[in-house]
């Protein structure tokens, strides 16, 4: 599989992956949606709440506040050195109190770490009327989609590579600039860069096949990976990959551990292993 980065930016990747099939590449998908490990709220202990929602809601509401993630400081509780039991390394601590009349938004969580913190702060939590109050604790702690989404830190999907055949007759043009997109046309001419970039060529698709047809490249893909924000777009990919890299490598044991043939091994690691680094 070869990767190159046609896009990035600390919210959005666009990745070209060509040389690879759809079995693979929903496998990169799958990695990044349940594999990739971020912070999320996991328990709430209420000292006082006199608003409207149940403790259960806000809990609920408060889980799926996206928090600022570091992989390279905190680890699931389940690998930590404290086996579970719960430390500085696998959770953070957050207070909360407020007084109405307000609208209790994610920024006043007052974490005790200050890079973990939530990444959108005006998202509304409760509010409150005159006389109510909201006081709480919450642990947050690492995790993985598979176990719940809110610990997902991106969308990710894919298509096929679209290929265009493009006719600039412009008087032809002018009779169906109105059919597509004004985004599509640079100087009055279908812009290919925009096509791509911005998906624009979903809304072209079968307008009019004699000025731009659209056809799809069977081993070549566009990899889109929208982050929630908790991780940098590009580092949730690399991440995605390395715990792809690690599940190849226990499987490699697992099979060894079971003396099976050296060319089972071998055929079944030679499939496995196309996919194995990305280059930044």
């Amino acid at each position: 599989m070869e990767i190159n980065v046609i896009d990035k930016t600390d919210e959005n990747v666009t990745l070209e992956l060509s040389g690879t099939n759809v079995a693979e590449v929903n496998t990169i998908r799958r990695m990044i949606v349940s594999e990739v490990q971020t912070m999320a709220i996991e328990e709430v202990e209420f000292i006082k709440n006199d608003s409207a929602l149940f403790d259960e809601i806000i809990a609920n509401r408060m889980g799926l506040i996206p928090l600022i993630s570091d992989l390279k400081t905190y680890n699931e509780m389940e690998v930590c050195k404290c086996e579970g039991k719960g430390c500085p390394l696998c959770k953070v601590e957050f207070t909360l109190k407020a007084v109405g009349p307000c609208t209790v938004k994610a920024s006043q969580l007052e974490s005790k770490d200050e890079t973990i913190r939530p990444v959108f702060g005006d998202m509304p939590i409760v509010k409150l009327i005159e006389g109510q109050e909201l006081e709480l604790n919450a642990i947050a702690i690492m995790g993985r989609g598979k176990e719940h989404m809110k610990f997902a830190p991106a969308a990710a999907y894919y298509s096929h590579k679209p290929i265009f055949e493009i006719n600039n007759d412009i008087k032809k043009i002018d009779q169906f600039r109105d059919k597509y997109p004004e985004q599509v046309f640079k100087d009055g001419k279908f812009d290919e860069v925009a096509l791509l970039k911005e998906r624009l060529y979903d809304a072209c698709e079968g307008v009019n096949d004699e000025l731009l047809k659209i056809d799809y490249e069977e081993d070549k893909f566009l990899f889109f990976v929208e982050s929630f924000g908790q991780l940098n777009a590009i580092d949730i990919v690399i991440a995605a990959f390395e715990n792809f890299n690690h599940k190849i490598g226990e499987f490699e044991k697992a099979m060894k551990g079971d003396n099976l043939s050296g060319r089972v091994i071998k055929d079944a690691m030679k499939a496995a292993k196309k996919v194995t680094t990305l280059n930044k």
